[in-house]
């Protein structure tokens, strides 16, 4: 093997090594942060990217704050940006990974470059108008629609009352099971409107099994009088 082709495995070599070497100085933003004595690990609830930038970086900081104003221990700024990925996960962990080190060089360029990024979420706030178009899919459990559907209501500050929210509820609902439903959106609360909603998914699945089991129930007299519930839902099932 001649001396030109050694020199190039050489070469190719090194720059192997070279591609799977890790600089692990380089793998910590703030070297000389310090963790302060008697420091305990936090349970940091994670941000995947989905939500309020703000009130994510406001948590993180509120919290610190609190142990600081105790005197537990002191929280410096570099500490707070080196231990900030802590309080991430999924797409918002990989994206500060890979976020330029340009950006990372003090506590208040993290926050402000997070804020940044993830400010669209503020912007793209849910209305009332939005959450009218979500419909109940064809194969989607009564359960999974109104669980989605209220955990898109509360991305509303002025979101509605619960009259208004089993309104839009019931109207997006398959005819067949609105129907059931209609009279339960403005004489029940929302608790009752969801178990009868229930109650109903249950009936047409088992085909009219709620229809007879009322029956019976009337018919041995063990459907009270006062129950508003089953009687309503038993007038709705007959009609």
């Amino acid at each position: 093997m001649d001396k030109l082709t050694k020199l190039e495995e050489s070469v190719k070599k090194q720059e192997k090594m070279g591609a799977t070497r890790v600089d692990m100085e380089k793998l910590c933003l703030f070297p000389n942060a310090k963790r302060p004595d008697r420091f305990k690990p936090i349970d940091w609830e994670k941000f995947d990217g989905f939500g309020d930038p703000k009130a994510h970086l406001q948590t993180y900081v509120g919290t610190l704050s609190i142990l600081r104003t105790l005197s537990m221990y002191g929280i410096e700024k570099d500490a707070m940006a080196q231990m900030f990925q802590q309080t991430l996960k999924g797409p918002a962990l990989r994206w500060f990974l890979t976020l330029d080190d340009s950006k990372k060089k003090s506590w208040d360029d993290i926050g402000a470059a997070f804020v940044a990024h993830y400010n669209y979420n503020i912007q793209l706030e849910m209305t009332v108008r939005e959450l009218e178009s979500i419909k109940m899919e064809a194969n989607e459990s009564f359960a999974d629609f109104v669980k989605g559907w209220r955990g898109k209501a509360s991305q509303i500050i002025d979101r509605p009352f619960d009259k208004e929210q089993m309104r839009i509820i019931t109207r997006n609902l398959a005819p067949d099971f609105a129907r059931h439903l209609v009279v339960f959106q403005t004489t029940a609360d929302f608790k009752t409107f969801y178990e009868v909603g229930l109650a109903v998914e249950d009936a047409l699945r088992v085909d009219g099994w709620l229809e007879r089991e009322a029956a019976e129930l009337h018919a041995r007299n063990q459907l009270e009088p006062g129950n508003e519930i089953m009687g309503a839902l038993q007038s709705t099932m007959n009609g």
